[in-house]
């Protein structure tokens, strides 16, 4: 059953990926991915299901990367920052790129899975700056990022040409003051994204073969 439902998300997947998430419809899922539409809604209740699954594997898939490809070494503010910048970057790569984030954080019942999954992260990352502070905290500061995330998705169809490292640099000053990394380390962070910019898009481009965004 496992292969039936890998077929639906990868199907899923190229269809978003070559004419966007708007545009796909469960129809043309059933018939790229060869399997009966009743198969689909076994597995998913609609198209944003389906979508949410994806979503969810992309930030689970970016989480590993990082991990592969980062020492374990390196800070957690600073892991933190650069999963934050491959999502942003890849926003950059072209429009469905843009869209098909946009369409994620648009949605109310995927934006609250992701920031449930990105509070745990957090939780993890930061638990040695908080000490006192409850999944529910976590949550509550990670939700107020995600709208951060989107206006930053969003800017890209206010046609206003905002650099990347501008846009990261002030990213990464709000999320990592809202989980009270101190000052000092923020700048820290911040020269090393600048630094990595080029892995960054490495990690973004690994990703787009494995049809993730693009």
């Amino acid at each position: 059953m496992d292969d039936v439902r890998d077929k639906i998300l990868f199907a899923a997947k190229e269809l978003f990926a070559s004419q966007g998430y708007k545009k796909t419809t469960i129809r043309q899922i059933v018939e790229k991915s060869g399997v009966l539409i009743g198969s689909i809604y076994h597995f998913f209740q609609n198209k944003e299901d389906i979508f949410q699954a994806i979503v969810l594997e992309l930030f689970n898939r970016s989480e590993e990367l990082v991990n592969d490809h980062f020492s374990e070494s390196e800070s957690c503010a600073l892991r933190y920052a650069i999963m934050c910048a491959i999502e942003l970057k890849a926003v950059e790569t072209n429009e469905l790129v843009c869209e098909f984030y946009y369409e994620a954080y648009s949605s109310n019942v995927i934006l609250d899975k992701l920031t449930a999954r990105a509070s745990q992260r957090s939780q993890g990352l930061f638990k040695e700056y908080n000490p006192d502070y409850t999944l529910e905290d976590y949550y509550v500061r990670t939700l107020m990022i995600k709208g951060v995330v989107r206006s930053c998705i969003a800017s890209r169809y206010f046609k206003r040409d905002i650099e990347f490292d501008k846009m990261i640099n002030t990213f990464i000053e709000i999320s990592l003051h809202a989980f009270n990394v101190d000052e000092t380390e923020i700048q820290h962070v911040k020269r090393r994204i600048g630094e990595m910019e080029n892995d960054i898009s490495n990690i973004v481009a690994k990703l787009e073969e494995e049809s993730y965004v693009i």
